[in-house]
């Protein structure tokens, strides 16, 4: 097959098994990222170039996402097809690399071909694909890629550019100056230090500006117990244990077929005795042997797979540092680029001894991971579909069950919602985003007063400095009103008013005690305020039309 032909295949293939995404739906992440992104809403540059609230930054992926928000508004389709044929490039990239990387081996196109197949189909990068800002790996990965082929052909100051671009796309590309000198040196060919010199410059640099912008700290302002919970564990016991769920990775890469958007508390065991993880870490020793084994005896396609997949998973992993989130597949779209030219040097083994039998061994393997792609990719049509298949994959997890009972809550089903938040409530009792959905549910199924301890307990278990701990404040107020509790609802109003007067949830409720207390005047300027902040706040709108004339009052929750 001309290499024309290759590419366009691979480009085909890759567009064709993610093409039930373009009707996808935004989901997890994307609400928070992108539909409540004011950077993003209000096609803000100059936001885009500084952290969010919860200390990401990532400029060139937040910039492709306000593009398609001036392109497109509020609809999936254009964020959905970007992140497929991005997608498809990355896999002609990776194609065109490992070529390059391989020109030395007997076979190395037709191993660097098998290896982008099997990379362009596997069911691992769904998450990757088929969520919208899953779309921080992809334009990461290909950034380095691309930075890795013009250093390749000796166009160091392109690649130097490129790799400026990965990490602005993704902090965790920082791997790639490790990845070049040891491919390099692998191979052979190593090039003059100063150019190695010049990446590891610009990756200090970057990590200094990183740390500066996050308030001297790498990651999250705080890691959340519920997401990672190896962010408590000592280094003695969070590597043993991070080894321990390196593996599971490893089991996804043979046998994806239960996948899941998450793997927050309690969907992994971990364990608090090093002899509980010892055949992992013993293991993955024994791994790094035959790793160094492969280098030693020339084995370079086998050593550059490890290196791919080792180093790529060494930032990601919670081995050196402890991560906002202790499992995710699409941490795995880069270091899967290692396992599936691991599979392919694998593969042509036996295609030197019967092709026929290894291209139909092929055939089937790629069918089989394309129709497990496809059927995945429709889970993440929207986030009920997303919950209800994820619930199944990891039933001890307290956010899948919380987030399918909020899906059932919006839908009117509130009896469903109530099992699966006391669900949630019961695998990790100080949950309060589960405790204020609950106590919603309760309020509106007419349990005013278990729904009024409910808020209460909620802001007790939300920190002061928690992004939320106004909404719970509101949400607490709400539900005093409705016990004609409107003392208390009013001197909670008035204080979140005070510190975040940006609030329009605050001054809509407040608007609607001061009504009710016959203070007119003070109603109408609280509801104008709201419709300022929010001109589709439903409460203000409602507040406003009663003042104008006589009609139902409605509270908001």
């Amino acid at each position: 097959m001309s290499e024309r032909k290759r590419i366009t295949f691979l480009l085909v293939l890759s567009v064709l098994v993610y093409a039930n995404t373009l009707w996808n739906g935004f989901t997890m992440d994307d609400d928070v990222y992108i539909l409540h992104n004011h950077a993003i809403n209000a096609l803000s540059i100059r936001e885009v170039f500084q952290p969010t609230w919860h200390g990401v930054f990532r400029p060139v992926t937040f910039l492709t996402f306000l593009l398609n928000w001036a392109l497109a508004k509020g609809q999936a389709f254009g964020f959905h097809l970007l992140n497929v044929l991005l997608h498809a490039a990355v896999v002609v990239l990776l194609y065109l690399v490992l070529k390059k990387l391989l020109e030395s081996v007997q076979h190395g196109a037709t191993i660097a071909w098998a290896a982008a197949l099997l990379f362009a189909v596997h069911p691992i990068h769904t998450e990757a694909v088929a969520s919208i800002v899953g779309r921080a790996e992809i334009l990461a990965m290909g950034f380095l890629l691309g930075a890795w082929w013009l250093y390749l052909e000796d166009r160091p100051y392109w690649g130097l550019l490129f790799f400026v671009l990965a990490l602005l796309s993704k902090e965790s590309t920082i791997v790639f100056v490790p990845l070049l000198f040891v491919s390099d040196y692998a191979r052979g060919s190593l090039k003059p230090l100063s150019r190695y010199a010049y990446l590891a410059s610009a990756g200090a640099l970057y990590l200094a500006v990183l740390w500066q912008l996050q308030g001297h700290r790498f990651g999250p302002p705080g890691i959340n117990f519920l997401d990672n919970p190896l962010a408590l564990f000592p280094a003695s016991l969070r590597i043993p244990n991070a080894l321990r769920i390196a593996w599971k990775y490893v089991g996804l890469q043979f046998y994806p077929a239960t996948l899941s958007c998450d793997y927050s508390y309690n969907a992994i065991p971990l364990y608090g005795k090093f002899a509980r993880n010892a055949l992992p870490v013993v293991s993955f020793l024994l791994v790094l042997g035959i790793w160094i084994w492969a280098f030693l005896a020339g084995k370079k396609q086998w050593f550059l797979a490890g290196a791919i997949y080792l180093i790529g998973f060494s930032v990601t992993s919670n081995l050196l540092m402890a991560l906002g989130t202790i499992m995710a597949e699409r941490l795995a779209y880069l270091p899967s680029a290692g396992f599936s030219l691991l599979i392919a040097s694998i593969w042509i083994l036996l295609e030197q001894r019967s092709r026929q039998l290894a291209w139909a061994v092929l055939t089937v393997a790629l069918l089989l991971l394309a129709g497990r792609t496809v059927a995945r990719n429709r889970d993440w049509h929207d986030n009920f579909s997303l919950f209800s298949a994820d619930v199944r994959a990891v039933p001890k997890s307290a956010k899948m069950h919380a987030g399918l009972g909020e899906q059932y809550m919006e839908r009117g089903q509130l009896d469903a919602a109530r099992s699966e938040l006391e669900t949630a409530v019961r695998i990790f009792p100080d949950y309060p985003q589960a405790i204020g959905v609950l106590a919603i549910v309760a309020s509106q199924q007419g349990h005013d007063q278990e729904a009024l301890h409910l808020f209460e307990k909620e802001l007790d278990l939300t920190p002061k400095a928690d992004h939320d701990y106004d909404l719970v404040r509101v949400g607490l107020a709400a539900q005093l009103v409705k016990v004609n509790q409107d003392d208390r609802a009013l001197a909670i109003l008035n204080e979140v008013v005070r510190t975040s007067p940006a609030n329009p949830r605050a001054w809509a409720n407040r608007a609607v005690i001061l009504y009710q207390r016959g203070e007119m005047q003070a109603a109408r300027s609280d509801a104008e305020m709201a419709l300022r902040l929010d001109p589709n706040n439903p409460q203000a709108q409602s507040m406003l039309a009663q003042l104008n004339a006589v009609g139902p009052l409605v509270h908001q929750q």
